[in-house]
């Protein structure tokens, strides 16, 4: 899929704004290359001549920064994985408050976020293993604990309640996120032509129905 030049600016800005100024010039550049050498790519196959070639930047500045190509990818990872968490707390911290509400927030924030940046969404899907399988899965885990803890606690409590039926905690991301999440795979990919965004209702709902 071809983005158009508003996501692709909506994404350089996000880099941009994570490492301002003359001081995070070097890293700003690696980064704006590295999204595009992986997502055209792949991780494994890029390699570190590919950063150096594209970004301008000495193969010594790119170890000094991020330590190696792991390093590279994993920074650029939890960029864009901090900036959808962010989105999702905001979303989350709208919503009434109910499990349905909580999850309806959840859904819609996460096809909008893809729907803003989806070089990033994009991005995220392609490194979510390698960064798991790597150095840094300790660090993906806590922030999955930080972002899902409280949405967890809340289902949970609706379970011993009566309200949601129980599910095993291991099928409770695929029943609420798997659906959205095939969707964005098929949009990014340019095999889904309607806007994430307006799918937010019929995911939700359907979501909701597979707690209950």
């Amino acid at each position: 899929m071809k983005f158009g030049r508003s996501t692709v600016s909506a994404t350089q800005t996000l880099i941009e704004s994570s490492h301002p100024g003359l001081r995070g010039a070097a890293k700003r550049a690696v980064l704006v290359q590295a999204l595009q050498c992986f997502n055209d790519k792949g991780i494994e196959a890029s390699t570190i001549d590919d950063l150096r070639r594209r970004s301008g930047q000495s193969v010594g500045a790119i170890y000094h920064h991020f330590g190696n190509k792991e390093g590279v990818a994993a920074a650029l990872f939890f960029l864009g994985f901090d900036d959808q968490s962010q989105a999702i707390a905001a979303a989350l911290a709208q919503a009434d408050g109910t499990p349905r509400q909580m999850i309806a927030a959840l859904i819609g924030a996460w096809l909008d976020w893809t729907e803003r940046l989806p070089e990033m969404a994009l991005y995220l899907i392609l490194a979510r293993e390698v960064v798991d399988k790597g150095a840094y899965a300790q660090q993906l885990s806590e922030r999955l604990r930080a972002r899902y803890g409280p949405l967890d606690d809340l289902l949970a409590q609706a379970m011993r309640s009566g309200e949601m039926r129980p599910v095993p905690d291991d099928l409770i991301p695929p029943l609420i996120l798997g659906p959205a999440e095939s969707y964005c795979r098929g949009w990014l990919s340019g095999r889904r032509k309607i806007p994430p965004s307006q799918c937010a209702q019929v995911l939700a709902e359907a979501a909701w129905r597979s707690l209950v």
